[in-house]
Parts: structure tokens; sequence; C-alpha cells
């Protein structure tokens, strides 16, 4: 008996520790996963110190942030650029993210700076020069602020060449330390948020327009129109293809594989707009392709 009562006495005891370290491990986990997010996206290029001063500064008022580079080679001043790849590197991202865009042509000009928080309950801070043209968009209007409140700017000399690090950075440290955002700054209403002006994708009869968004690392272009704006789009079908002044044609195809080395295509991205590609080559240096060029699409 004196024996099975020890069995008993171990092997409870064994239990309780292990859900001991079950629930610590759960707590620990939950806790990660709870430690605010900043992820950052600028013009700033790898090879300056800019990076480096705004994480500084965003460390220096909250140490406990998790800090995420989406990119810092946004072709410089290039907004539409910005606004792009902003719009699709913070879509998977949860609630509660705040998203800093320093792309600032109009830095220490008198452009305010502005907080946006989405219908996804993502917040990003920015420069109010269309930067959040496609993320309002595409997530909604919640609520905006402008920055005015500079005691939530970084302490010292404001230069007027870096607001990243002087105000951007350290505001986004503040809202994720749990400063409420209505006291960092002064109520805007939507209309307030410049935007963007761009070609919208349109339908015409059998044509499709629009405009170049984005040339990216393979030199793909691609572009503002969704392939679902016409169903009928089939792979195979030959498309006559005028970007900017040029025009050309080129295949619909299903992957990049589906032509010859360096022929130019066209096929649906990742994202379900169409682009224009070449197989294992730069249709956006065969074509000199840039932002913000025209595109109509023609069956």
């Amino acid at each position: 008996m004196i024996r099975q009562g020890m069995r008993f006495v171990v092997v409870t005891m064994v239990m309780l520790i292990a859900v001991g370290f079950t629930a610590c491990n759960n707590h620990k986990k939950h806790a990660e996963n709870q430690v605010p997010l900043i992820a950052l996206l600028t013009d700033y290029g790898l090879s300056d110190a800019f990076v480096a001063e705004m994480k500084g500064a965003i460390l220096t008022v909250n140490p406990n942030v998790r800090l995420l580079d989406l990119t810092h080679e946004i072709e410089p001043f290039n907004l539409m650029q910005a606004a792009y790849l902003l719009s699709q590197s913070s879509a998977e991202f949860p609630a509660n993210t705040i998203f800093v865009a320093a792309v600032d042509p109009g830095v220490g000009t008198t452009r305010s700076a502005i907080m946006l928080q989405t219908n996804a309950g993502k917040y990003y801070i920015a420069p109010n020069n269309g930067l959040l043209t496609l993320v309002m968009e595409r997530e909604g209007f919640a609520k905006a602020w402008k920055l005015d409140r500079p005691g939530y700017y970084r302490k010292g000399v404001m230069s007027t060449t870096d607001h990243g690090r002087d105000i951007f950075g350290p505001v986004a440290a503040h809202l994720a330390d749990g400063v409420p955002a209505d006291s960092i700054g002064s109520a805007l209403t939507k209309k307030d948020v410049i935007l963007l002006p761009y070609r919208a994708a349109a339908v015409n009869g059998p044509n499709l327009s629009g405009e170049v968004w984005h040339v990216d690392h393979y030199g793909n272009i691609i572009t503002n129109i969704p392939a679902s704006m016409d169903p009928n789009l089939k792979d195979g079908v030959l498309l006559r293809i005028t970007l900017g002044k040029q025009t050309f044609s080129a295949p619909l195809v299903k992957t990049f594989a589906d032509v010859q080395k360096g022929r130019i295509a066209v096929l649906i991205g990742s994202q379900g707009l169409l682009e224009i590609c070449a197989n294992q080559g730069s249709a956006g240096k065969q074509l000199s392709a840039q932002a913000g060029q025209s595109v109509l699409i023609q069956k």
C-alpha cells in the first residue's frame, strides 16, 4: 500500500509539472504574439545610415517592439511604386500591425504627417502625399489623425530632411507602447487624406486599359488591370498591347515557361493582376517600362 501510495504521488507530481510546463509555454507563446510589430517601408536604400537611425529612434522610445523591414529599395521619390508595394506587402499582416512608410519628396515643407487606421484594424503612419491611396482602397478608412503633437516626436532638434527618424518612427513607437491614437494627433476626415491620381483600370468593349504600377525585381511589368475584369480571357489568345507609345503582340499564358526563353508574354500574377513578362528575362528592360505608363490590351 505504501509503495502504491508513493507511486501515485510521483505520477501526480510528474503530471502537475508537465501541465505547468505546458501552461508556461503557452503563456510565453501568447506573450510573444502580443509584442507589437512595426513594419517599415522607405526609399532610404541600405547603403546609408537612414534606416538604422529610424530604428534607433523607435527603440529609444519603445525597446520592446518587433521591427520588420518590408523594403527600403523603393525608387527614390516614386510615390506610385511606394503606394503599390505598401498595399501589397501589408495585405497579409494581422490587425494592430503598425506600418511606417517614409517616401517623402516634400519632407520639411507644409505637407502634414498623418496616421491612418483602416477597417482591417491596421495603422499606417506616413506623409500626407498620396502614399496611402491603395491601402485605403483595399482596406477602407476607419479613422485618421494629423500628427501635430510634438511631445511624441524624437527629442532634440527637429530636422527638415528626415521625418522618418524624427516623427514617423517615434510616433509608431508610442502607439505600440499603448498611447491612444487620439492622444497622438488631431482627428482628420477621409477627405483630408490626399490621394494619388492614376488611370483606373477599365473595360471598353473587348479592350482593357489601365497603367503600369510597378516593374518588379525580375522585370515583370505589373499593371493595375485585374484579370477578373474580363472573364473571357483564355490562355493562348494573342493580345495586342500598347504600352506607352509602343505596340506589340504577346500571348496570354499560364506560366512563364509556356513561351520560349526571352519571349514577351502576358500572364495573371499572384495578385490577380495582368503582368507583361519575359520567360527568364526582363520585360521591363526590353520594353523600357516605367510606373505610370498607360496600358491598352486588345483581343
